[in-house]
């Protein structure tokens, strides 16, 4: 019994040593992969770009805007360039008939006539300039300046068996001999002409223009009835 407790104890302790052998050899494997992993790991997660050191330009994609295989814009080496308009293109020249039909047509105007004359602008009309006075303008508005001016008395005659329409009746004066244009004034006296004369009657107005002293011996009256009637144009002193 006691070489058999012997055989016993010596049996555990080499199963004993047996185990502290496998133990050790375990805890060293598990040791060596610790010590390999994180190198694995790195070699794993890097890319080709880490462990060459480079940094690789990402090739333009197709979808790059302005790019496609070959590299080129998108209108390609066959897109014309902006093409200047010829000088000699006719469709850049305007139709001489659009300048024709663009232009007013001319007035016709009478002969000029002296103060106190009758005109005829058209077959039952008469228009007669009856008096020129010295007055002193005055300024009731604004861009009106008084001082000397002239006013002129109109008499214009229906003599057509119909109503006839004042309403397009324009007045204005010129002096000197480049025909400067005369300012109009309210006062003292003016007088525009009713909306219409009724036939065979006579309608009456005075225009006061401002006029320097100097040039009231050179003075031309231009009445202008409207379209359809041709322009009257007075003379004189």
């Amino acid at each position: 019994m006691a070489a058999s407790l012997r055989i016993s104890r010596r049996q555990l302790l080499l199963a004993l040593g047996a185990l502290v052998l496998a133990v050790v050899v375990v805890v060293a494997v598990v040791a060596l992969r610790s010590d390999a992993d994180p190198v694995a790991g790195a070699t794993t997660s890097a890319g080709p770009t880490a462990s060459s050191g480079r940094v690789t330009e990402p090739s333009p994609g197709e979808d790059e805007p302005g790019k496609h295989d070959g590299g080129e814009d998108d209108r390609g080496e066959d897109a014309p360039a902006d093409a200047e308009p010829s000088q000699d293109d006719p469709a850049d020249k305007p139709d001489p008939g659009d300048e024709e039909a663009a232009a007013p047509e001319a007035r016709e105007t009478l002969d000029a006539a002296p103060f106190g004359t009758t005109a005829t602008p058209e077959p039952g009309v008469t228009v007669t300039v009856t008096s020129v006075e010295k007055v002193t303008g005055e300024a009731n508005v604004p861009g009106e300046v008084g001082g000397p001016a002239l006013r002129f008395a109109v008499v214009l005659t229906n003599g057509t068996g119909e109503v006839l329409d004042l309403r397009t009746v324009i007045v204005n004066a010129y002096y000197g001999k480049d025909r400067t244009p005369a300012t109009p004034l309210l006062k003292p006296g003016g007088k525009a002409f009713e909306a219409e004369v009724a036939a065979d009657e006579s309608a009456r107005a005075a225009f006061v223009f401002n006029i320097p002293p100097e040039f009231q011996d050179e003075v031309e009256l231009e009445i202008d009835p409207g379209v359809g009637s041709p322009i009257i144009i007075f003379v004189g002193s």
